[in-house]
């Protein structure tokens, strides 16, 4: 790829201002009964790797991420949940598994 992640979430949180994407902080807030947003941009220093990003406060929630594929044109967006344990979120399978419950209703076709 030609252009670093880096890159191309700086380039993304510029651009976020203009689209609903751009409320997604604010957003998020509101929902947690936060006080104040805790980052303006979608995509942070902590949040975005060598190869790949995750919006800023979303390992315990559904990620909007971005990436790199293996081939050199390749490129990937999405949303996910990480499995993944660390430091702040020990067990997320215990954690995230009501929201993967809801996530998976709603991508349930309707009959």
């Amino acid at each position: 790829m030609n252009i670093d992640i880096h890159t191309i979430a700086a380039e993304l949180n510029a651009r976020a201002h203009t689209h609903a994407i751009g409320s997604l902080q604010e957003i998020r807030a509101s929902l947690k009964g936060l006080s104040r947003k805790p980052r303006h941009d979608i995509f942070g220093p902590q949040t975005t790797k060598a190869d790949w990003a995750f919006h800023y406060g979303g390992r315990a929630e559904l990620q909007f991420n971005i990436g790199e594929l293996s081939h050199p044109d390749g490129f990937r967006f999405g949303v996910a949940f990480s499995f993944e344990p660390s430091r702040t979120l020990p067990s997320p399978i215990e954690a995230l598994a009501r929201s993967v419950r809801r996530f998976n209703d709603f991508m349930q076709p309707k009959r």
